[in-house]
Formats: C-alpha cells, structure tokens, sequence
C-alpha cells in the first residue's frame, strides 16, 4: 500500500500595476503580485485583475508555475472530506 500521495498543482503569478500619470507623464506603480490557481492566460489574468483592481490596472507579466505536493496518506484521511455521490435528477428514484 501506498505512504505518500503526490499532486501537482499550478499556479499563475501575475506582476500587476496600475497606471498614473505624474507631471503629465504615464508611471506605473506597481501592485502586490497576484496568485491565481491553474495555469491562467493574459487575457483571463486581466480580467480578474480589472475585478479586483478596478480598469487602472495592467497585467505586465504571467508565470505558471507547478509544484509537486506530497502528503502521508494517513494524514490525508484524517483531513479530507468523504465524498458522497448524489443521486442524479434525471434519474427517478425507486
């Protein structure tokens, strides 16, 4: 039987600023970086920043990431859910 149980999980860091102008110059000021689950596109990146930060603020940069993560399988079960399938609506029941 199996000790250790391994998943990989990526993650997107994305570098965020947010545009100003300073003597009539454009300057950025840049924003803590944002960390999104999965592997996140520029475009999708820009629109989770445009809800969080307002229209002012740019993506510069998105960097996927994945790391492996491994847990003892005695410990996965004292911390996870059980999962219960449910009985499907289409289906009547008895």
């Amino acid at each position: 039987m199996r000790k250790m149980m391994t998943k990989e999980v990526t993650t997107t860091t994305v570098k965020v600023a947010k545009m100003e102008m300073v003597d009539g110059q454009p300057n950025a000021v840049a924003l803590p970086d944002e960390v999104i689950l999965g592997n996140v596109s520029l475009e999708k990146a820009q629109k989770f920043v445009n809800k969080k930060h307002g229209a002012g603020a740019t993506v510069f940069q998105v960097e996927a990431n994945t790391n492996v993560y491994e847990m003892p399988v005695e410990e996965f079960v004292k911390v996870a859910t059980l999962k219960v399938d449910e009985p499907k609506e289409d289906q009547p029941q008895e």
